[in-house]
């Protein structure tokens, strides 16, 4: 465990546990703007949950600040049986009771590995069924995340060009391969972009699980290359507010489930 000021950002938190050996494994797409006080405010949830869980499931005590007294845990016992958790009632809040000001999170060691990967398929509609077969296993990715062709194609634009000829007939080969050979349509298919976080022998072998689900669905194989790639695009969503309001325009990020 470790306690924490509720003020600290993700990104500095990484950076403090990681002198220890350790992580939280909680990263919204926000890690680099939101605190730890907000997580538990807003009961965040990140894009490592399958591995790691969401704050509820990392948090073990917590100090909160009211206008009529301080709340806390006298002891770290590990769940409440006799009646309601009062933890439940501060996350989520959004300071309308009070403010956070220090947590005691549960911490996990740095993972041995971890493995990007991505799969293409040939619409959205095959990727969700893909999702729901994964949603079956045993090998959940660490993180998984299904994005539409507007997202394909937004996320393609994103790419930095290349300085270099063999470089440019690579990437031309790659695109004739998909919509030539395998006759994928570039207006209708979808990406699955996915990380494989923990221990090397679960992580490999979760891997080769779901890349041979993939399969099964008609999906072809995109490489690690643009699963980080797909993996780190989520971050800029922290960044489009600014910039759309910058023209005048309001932008904001939901979850959806279907």
């Amino acid at each position: 465990m470790a306690c924490i000021g509720a003020g600290v950002s993700g990104q500095d938190l990484e950076r403090d546990l990681k002198k220890y050996g350790v992580c939280s494994g909680h990263e919204p797409d926000s890690s680099e703007f939101s605190t730890l006080g907000g997580w538990v405010s807003t009961r965040a949830s990140g894009m490592k949950k399958n591995t790691y869980g969401n704050i509820e499931d990392m948090l073990c005590n917590m100090t909160y600040v009211t206008p009529t007294g301080t709340y806390t845990k006298t002891n770290l016992w590990p769940r409440v049986s006799n009646g309601p958790d009062m933890h439940h009632i501060v996350m989520g809040s959004e300071g309308n009771f009070g403010i956070v000001t220090e947590v005691v999170l549960r911490v996990r060691p740095i993972p041995q590995v971890k493995i990007y990967d991505s799969l293409i398929f040939n619409n959205y509609e095959i990727g969700i069924k893909f999702m729901h077969a994964v949603s079956k296993t045993s090998a959940w990715p660490t993180s998984v995340r299904l994005v539409d062709n507007t997202q394909f194609q937004f996320g393609a634009s994103l790419k930095p060009q290349s300085d270099s000829i063999w470089s440019d007939f690579v990437e031309a080969a790659k695109k004739f391969f998909v919509v030539k050979i395998k006759g994928f349509d570039p207006n209708e298919m979808a990406a699955c972009t996915m990380l494989f976080e923990g221990d090397e022998d679960w992580a490999r072998n979760a891997h080769k699980t779901i890349i041979n689900l993939g399969k099964q669905f008609g999906g072809l194989v995109g490489g690690p290359e643009n699963g980080l790639r797909g993996y780190l695009l989520t971050f800029l969503i922290a960044y489009t507010r600014d910039l759309a309001m910058q023209h005048h325009t309001l932008g904001e990020s939901f979850e959806l489930s279907c």
